[in-house]
């Protein structure tokens, strides 16, 4: 009910016998009426204002409060999902890393095994030499290569030359053939044929092995003999 002097002070009541004196209930809603008027005299519009904002502070803070909850509920859920992906990359990761493992172990397992092949093959081989007749000393044993220089001196009877002589000098070369008579120059072509060609393959220039040539031999086309080795050494 609104306490208002209106709503005190109102005279529509029911009337009913033996009741209270009219007159008398009339002049005590009249002091009511004003003791409620003077109330909100010393109160003021404050007080209504104060009420009003009283009330919407209220539903603010209800509001704020809502808010609050279900901005609370939807962080909640926003990390309970980015704790479960977190949660979910790492397994992946996990699993990564085991199988990567795995296959390491196997890895250095196959190469081991590798190696102990290949030091079983090694021994065998050692063994399998050892076993050869002669053993460790059959390169000892092996005849010494013949040098190529050495060409010249197995067709004539002239011996080597010494190892400090001049290659152009060199009588074993000379040797391929028979001198001429009265100590000239050879006139063996066949012989003079193997000279250049052994010096073409040892990879002398040409111009040393003509010059050579035609100090120790006496030939009638000394140039076509040389190109002919030359050529034939080209082949090899």
């Amino acid at each position: 009910m609104a306490l208002d002097r209106q709503s005190i002070a109102r005279r529509d009541f029911p009337t009913a016998r033996r009741g209270y004196d009219p007159g008398a209930v009339d002049a005590h809603l009249a002091e009511i009426a004003d003791e409620v008027d003077e109330l909100r005299g010393r109160a003021g519009p404050g007080a209504v204002l104060a009420t009003q904002t009283s009330e919407q502070v209220r539903t603010i803070l209800e509001a704020a409060e809502a808010s609050a909850a279900d901005i609370r509920q939807g962080a909640e859920a926003q990390g309970r999902e980015h704790v479960a992906r977190v949660a979910e990359a790492a397994d992946t990761l996990r699993a990564r890393i085991d199988a990567l493992e795995a296959d390491l172990a196997g890895l250095f397992a196959n190469l081991r095994e590798e190696a102990d092949r290949l030091r079983g093959d090694l021994a065998r081989v050692a063994a399998g030499a050892a076993d050869l007749p002669g053993g460790a000393d059959t390169a000892a044993a092996a005849p010494p290569a013949v040098a190529p220089s050495a060409l010249g001196a197995t067709v004539g009877s002239v011996p080597p030359a010494d190892a400090d002589a001049e290659v152009d000098d060199e009588p074993a070369l000379v040797a391929v053939d028979e001198p001429a008579e009265g100590g000239g120059r050879s006139r063996d072509v066949d012989g003079a044929r193997i000279v250049a060609l052994e010096r073409a393959l040892r990879g002398e220039p040409r111009e040393r092995t003509d010059r050579f040539l035609a100090e120790h031999y006496d030939l009638p086309d000394r140039a076509a003999l040389v190109d002919e080795a030359y050529r034939a050494a080209e082949k090899h």
